[in-house]
């Protein structure tokens, strides 16, 4: 009886061990024991109380926004995508939708695409026709957002995010094989399974050209199409791909690890690289179910000619909660959470 108890308490002290190592490695991957210094050089207002702005993108040229918003604590609420004047932020408005044939719209990954005319479209991924998932291409029309063609393929499994590079041509991120609150999605995320990819989509034809991603997040390309940029949010890290243009092939030349649960990627016009993230992975999990428990909010600048990481702004969540995506033009900063209910704008200090 001596002997079984003392067996009995050696397997006990051991899960105890294990559990405990287990417990601690999760809390420092995930953040939860970093501390949070709030910081940003410069002043931030809340611009408009646009709901869900998970990803937005900037026309340089014509100096507008343009933000993809859905309150995705409501699922089957509609969405919008809305306009916003670089130079008049307050006057940001929703555009006009074609009639979608009775679909529902829950937009979430966007990205600008100008052809040779100038003409301007947005393409949108839409979470709207679920379990079909769709990628609308939309052209632009003054305040008004016109239909022109939807992708649809089996391997949209659980798009993201989106960078478009030619006139039907771009890549997309599935985020996890995973289906959305359930234990496999928990599984997934706990031990960080690499089941999220990146597919090419050439007109009608779509191809996986990366895999082995924990949570393939934001993408987007460099103005002169060389090269693709995707953030991996339980990967914590940032992979730089060559591309072949032809092809859509990726060959992956270098890989940043962040240290922070990384979301949509802004290219700005000097070449560097925007990321907004989440630093506590818990606490944006907790947010997701309870919008009264904070989450904080980190934005990335990447100088990659010299791997030079600055942390441009950090917050513990006050005034903007879940911050998924920064984008900059000049000293003015666009910032949108995935869940928070207005977008904020931010003016740098200029250096000296």
């Amino acid at each position: 009886m001596g002997n079984w108890l003392r067996r009995g308490g050696l397997i006990l002290l051991i899960v105890s061990v294990v559990l405990s190592v287990f417990w601690w490695r999760t809390m420092l991957w995930t953040g939860q024991l970093r501390p949070v210094h709030p910081h940003f050089a410069g002043t931030c207002a809340v611009a408009a109380p646009i709901v869900g702005a998970e990803d937005l993108v900037i026309d340089r040229e014509n100096r507008m926004v343009f933000i993809s918003s859905h309150d995705r604590r409501q699922p089957s609420s509609t969405g919008s995508i809305w306009m916003m004047p670089v130079d008049a932020p307050s006057t940001a408005k929703p555009m006009i939708l074609p009639d979608l044939g009775g679909a529902g719209f829950a937009p979430h990954g966007l990205d600008l695409y100008v052809d040779s005319d100038g003409t301007r479209y947005l393409f949108v991924i839409d979470h709207g026709s679920k379990p079909n998932e769709l990628v609308r291409k939309f052209a632009i029309a003054g305040d008004r957002l016109m239909l022109v063609r939807t992708f649809e393929s089996d391997l949209f499994y659980s798009p993201n995010d989106l960078s478009v590079v030619g006139d039907n041509q771009f890549y997309m991120t599935n985020d996890t094989s995973a289906k959305a609150g359930s234990l496999h999605a928990f599984v997934t995320a706990l031990f960080r399974r690499k089941n999220g990819n990146v597919v090419w989509v050439d007109d009608m034809s779509v191809t996986p050209v990366a895999t082995g991603f924990a949570y393939a997040n934001g993408i987007a390309a460099s103005d002169d199409g060389k090269q693709l940029f995707v953030s991996g949010m339980m990967d914590q890290a940032l992979r730089i791909y060559d591309r072949a243009p032809s092809t859509g092939e990726l060959i992956l030349r270098d890989q940043l690890h962040l240290g922070s649960g990384l979301d949509n990627i802004d290219v700005a016009a000097d070449g560097s690289l925007w990321i907004g993230s989440h630093p506590r992975l818990l606490d944006l999990s907790g947010h997701a179910k309870d919008a009264a428990k904070p989450s904080p909010s980190q934005v990335f600048r990447i100088e990659l000619d010299e791997k030079k990481v600055s942390e441009v702004y950090l917050s513990n969540g006050d005034p903007l909660h879940a911050l998924s995506v920064a984008a900059v033009i000049d000293n003015t900063i666009f910032m949108g959470g995935v869940f928070d209910t207005s977008l904020l704008v931010c003016t740098q200090q200029k250096e000296e």
